[in-house]
């Protein structure tokens, strides 16, 4: 047992064992950013370079934030102004129309309003070369006029249509039930205009201008008159202010068509009623959805006239900002790096110092050379920290130095005691057990089981007590244990067999003291029952690697799944509890000790069906024993 804990305070308070940690130690460490930072120069590095850097990402950060703000406002404020711009001669151009519109009403009424074919003919004459002088002037696309099919001019078939011709010029149904003097506005796309003279011109979309008057009495209609401008001229626009393609510019109409774009593919496309609904939201007129600005202003005419910047147009545009601050970055890493390697290495430099002191302590030493710490050519009172650590730490050193003996002494003394006292705390436990059962016997008139079962226990306690080891062959706590099981056998009618199947040469390895009899106290204590009168107990010992392994098997009640979860509890956490468990937590305590054998204890069990115990533990010889103190 001596040799045991000597070699453990060795092992814990030697000097060179203390080195050997530390190199053991600064291998492990070596694997991986543990060995950088386990430099102080590289953790002040590291720390210089956070906070250099930090705040140079921050600040580039906020300023790439702050130029972006800066830059997409700038390029939403164009796109503004350009729509603005738009806007006036778009509405001016629909205004136009709407005072051609007007014209063609007065015109309209005295033509309807002339009774005599004379006059009628001098309106129609004077509306004609309005017409002619209005598609010329203002570059209309065309203007149609319907009148009743009894009417003279009906059928000129030039700018004059019958009534029952109107269906055949895609006019909305809402315009023909909305009548009034007030202008409707459609789109028509695709229109074919087989009438007209020049054949050389041909409209394919077309933004219309519509008015219609009914009778009021008979909901007739009167005369109709559609004013035709063509969409091209829109989009040529749209195309002439926004050149970049990234941009997308366009008319909408109520009914979410695109009428003009500078995005050919756009034309006569229609967007969906979520998107329509977004646009015409009443609220501000500049929006955004996803990853795209929108900005919508409202036509006379009710259209919507849109414009579409979607923020990687705006990245685009901030290239050249990204492109500096990265710049300006780069060139400041690496005079920044230089700047705080210089300043790290200088101030690490002494600490180094210490530290490499540190690890070279002897503490068997009679003195170690603190010059290189302390310099000698200084006043005690300009010492700086680091010097006064370093002072601190010779005195430590004599400390260690004088202390080590003494600290040695009292780890021994705390070993042994440690020891003794579970080794004693099981022997009562067990004689208690035992004088119980010899009690039994007397009460019941068994005289003779209860004198020999105190002749074996004389023997047991002859064989325990001559065996004053704390480490005892196999052979001997064999011995031991079977003497346990005669005595046992005797208040138990013979209903207790048992078998020790061993390997060849296994007894004579070590085992700590008083191992085997609380395990088979349990397996006789509380296997038998009504439903297993009879117990039977099977030792197995083999070899395991580099351990021994005990196996003790018995057929009794077994254990239901809470004891057993409880058991295995109190093994894992090493507990030694006096009201459950005590024996087998003790036994537990006591070889799981690295002095004696490192060893594991395992239970399976199942109700009615028997226990298993598993005892291994390291292989230890005599030999292990007096060579102690070669190690």
């Amino acid at each position: 047992m001596q040799d045991f804990i000597d070699e453990s305070v060795f092992d814990r308070f030697c000097p060179d064992t203390i080195q050997g940690d530390f190199m053991k130690h600064s291998k492990k460490g070596s694997r991986g950013p543990r060995l950088y930072f386990s430099h102080f120069q590289n953790r002040i590095l590291c720390a210089f370079l956070l906070c250099t850097l930090i705040p140079i990402f921050i600040i580039g950060g906020i300023s790439y934030a702050v130029s972006y703000n800066i830059a997409k406002d700038k390029i939403l404020n164009a796109s503004i102004s350009a729509d603005a711009q738009l806007h006036t001669q778009f509405d001016n151009r629909l205004q136009q129309v709407e005072n051609i519109a007007d014209t063609l009403q007065y015109n309209m009424y005295n033509l309807m309003q002339a009774d005599a074919p004379m006059d009628t003919l001098a309106m129609l004459s004077e509306i004609r070369s309005n017409l002619s002088m209005f598609k010329t002037s203002f570059d209309l696309a065309y203007i149609n006029i319907f009148l009743p099919d009894e009417h003279m001019a009906s059928s000129e078939s030039l700018y004059f249509f019958p009534m029952s011709k109107l269906s055949d010029f895609q006019i909305p149904k809402e315009v023909l039930e909305n009548p009034g003097t007030s202008s409707v506005w459609f789109y028509q796309d695709l229109l074919s205009v087989p009438f007209l003279v020049n054949n050389s011109y041909h409209i394919t979309n077309s933004v219309s201008c519509c008015r219609v008057l009914k009778h009021p009495d008979t909901d007739s209609i009167k005369y109709a008159y559609i004013i035709y401008l063509d969409a091209s001229e829109f989009s040529s626009i749209l195309q002439e202010i926004f050149q970049d393609n990234q941009i997308t510019s366009y008319i909408l109409t109520d009914n979410g068509k695109i009428v003009a774009s500078n995005n050919p593919s756009l034309l006569s496309a229609s967007l969906d009623e979520e998107k329509l609904d977004f646009l015409y939201n009443k609220g501000d007129s500049l929006k955004k959805r996803a990853h795209t600005n929108y900005h919508t202003t409202t036509l006379r005419n009710g259209w919507l006239q849109v414009t579409e910047i979607p923020d990687s147009y705006i990245m685009q545009n901030t290239h050249i900002l990204i492109k500096s601050i990265l710049l300006t970055i780069l060139i400041s890493l690496p005079l920044t790096i230089l700047v705080v390697v210089l300043i790290s290495k200088n101030l690490t430099r002494r600490i180094k110092t210490l530290s490499r002191a540190m690890e070279t302590l002897q503490l068997d030493a009679s003195d170690t050379n603190m010059k290189a710490l302390v310099p000698q050519d200084r006043a005690p009172e300009t010492f700086d920290e680091i010097d006064k650590l370093g002072i601190t730490f010779e005195k430590m050193q004599h400390s260690l130095n004088d202390n080590l003996q003494s600290i040695l002494e009292l780890s021994l003394t705390e070993e042994r005691l440690k020891y003794q006292l579970l080794q004693s705390q099981i022997n009562p436990h067990f004689l208690y057990n035992i004088l119980g059962s010899i009690q039994t016997c007397q009460s019941l008139g068994k005289l003779d089981i209860a004198n020999q079962m105190l002749t074996n226990l004389t023997r047991f306690y002859r064989m325990t007590l001559r065996k004053s080891e704390d480490l005892i062959s196999i052979r001997d706590e064999l011995t031991i244990a079977q003497l346990y099981l005669e005595m046992e056998k005797l208040c138990h009618n013979d209903n207790l067999t048992w078998e020790i199947n061993m390997e060849d040469g296994i007894d004579n390895f070590l085992i700590c003291k008083f191992t085997l009899q609380p395990f088979l106290e349990n397996s006789i204590m509380h296997g038998l029952s009504q439903k297993t009168p009879e117990v039977h107990i099977s030792i197995d010992l083999s070899y395991g690697d580099d351990t021994v392994i005990i196996v003790i098997t018995d057929n009794g009640i077994g254990m239901a799944k809470e004891q057993l979860l409880e058991l295995q509890k109190t093994l894992d956490e090493k507990i030694v509890n006096y009201e459950k468990h005590f024996g087998i937590g003790n036994v537990n305590k006591r070889i799981s000790n690295p002095y004696f054998g490192n060893g594991r204890i395992s239970v399976e069990s199942c109700l009615y069906e028997g226990t298993s115990i598993t005892i291994e533990f390291d292989q230890m010889e005599k030999y292990d024993e007096e060579c102690n103190d070669c190690r």
